[in-house]
């Protein structure tokens, strides 16, 4: 079958390698043999690339999602032909991924079968799992946010970040009001099609959270979702209210830990530190169904940014880890 595979680490994007004799994988019980039809990029595969993430064994077919059809359902409840997703629960890690012609992957990482909108490609649903499940678990789980809460999103250009503001503002969760950091003064007008109220161009050597409280009249916000990581984690909760709350979900400063973290400086009076990994979601419990007629209907924006063929992979890889995407990459396997 045809592949992307990663051959070893770290190498840069040029050093996938594309191939069209990777052994197609076998239906075994349990799992589900899946014909991909799409797949989105994510930083932990850069990350696994670049010889950040332990105990893999290469080479390796990577990809921690996907979505296509069930070729074989290994004695589960789909049958051949079903649309599904799937993500995590050891993808492009302990076992060959979604960057491939075919994947064969636990029953507990699949979807139910899901009903495509008329008019929804394949690169469009496979802008969908890992981004927008992260973000709604992230909101739903993590932060419990409310139609009352004013939510920060710190790093909202990311494809996560894109997918929590446009679902903070759709019926799923009302909130009322969303603030968006951005680096580019570029994307300002970008991140308002996707349902952020204020945006604030961040200055790398600079604090955002007097800005914060100045939009929220001193109060701060009552939620944020971190997705830049320890780098801006402290300033974060100086942008909050006294009793708030953020969320680490992502490292996109490329910082995995905080030095001298204060906690009780950092907390006080009464705020709190949480966290969201994806390789917690429960994708059988997840509203899928509900976001891909979302998209399909207009209520909330997809952030999809730029599609590419499965043969271009190492070439999406060096697109995004130049930072130049607005939204998620996909990339589509014809």
């Amino acid at each position: 079958m045809r592949a992307v595979v990663c051959p070893r680490v770290p190498i840069p994007p040029s050093g996938l390698v594309y191939t069209t004799t990777h052994p197609t994988p076998s239906p075994k019980p349990g799992h589900v043999l899946i014909r991909v039809k799409a797949f989105g990029l994510n930083r932990s595969e850069l990350f696994t690339r670049q010889g950040h993430s332990p105990g893999i064994q290469f080479p390796r077919v990577l990809g921690i999602e996907c979505v296509g059809t069930v070729k074989d359902a290994g004695g589960g409840k789909w049958k051949e032909g079903d649309v599904v997703a799937a993500l995590m629960g050891g993808m492009g890690r302990q076992f060959d991924g979604g960057y491939a012609e075919y994947t064969l992957v636990p029953q507990s990482q699949v979807s139910a079968p899901v009903i495509l909108p008329e008019g929804l490609s394949w690169a469009e649903f496979g802008a969908i799992p890992e981004t927008f499940l992260t973000a709604w678990a992230s909101l739903s789980e993590s932060l419990k946010l409310s139609s009352k809460d004013t939510l920060l999103i710190r790093g909202g250009t990311s494809s996560v970040g894109v997918a929590a503001a446009t679902l903070a503002k759709s019926s799923l969760f009302s909130c009322q009001r969303v603030i968006a950091t951005t680096r580019s003064a570029s994307k300002v007008e970008k991140l308002r099609t996707y349902g952020a109220d204020d945006i604030i161009v961040e200055d790398s050597s600079a604090s955002i959270a007097g800005k914060v409280k100045e939009l929220t009249g001193g109060k701060g916000a009552d939620k944020c979702i971190e997705l830049v990581g320890p780098p801006t984690l402290v300033d974060s909760f100086k942008a909050l209210t006294d009793d708030g709350v953020a969320s680490q979900v992502g490292v996109l400063g490329g910082v995995w830990t905080c030095k001298d973290f204060d906690a009780v400086g950092t907390l006080a009076p009464r705020k709190h530190l949480t966290v969201y990994s994806s390789h917690t979601l429960n994708i059988s419990k997840a509203p899928l169904q509900w976001i891909v007629d979302a998209v399909a209907r207009g209520e909330i924006h997809l952030g999809l940014d730029k599609v590419f063929k499965m043969e271009e992979a190492a070439a999406a890889h060096e697109y995004m880890e130049a930072n130049k995407a607005n939204g998620k990459v996909v990339c589509v396997v014809d």
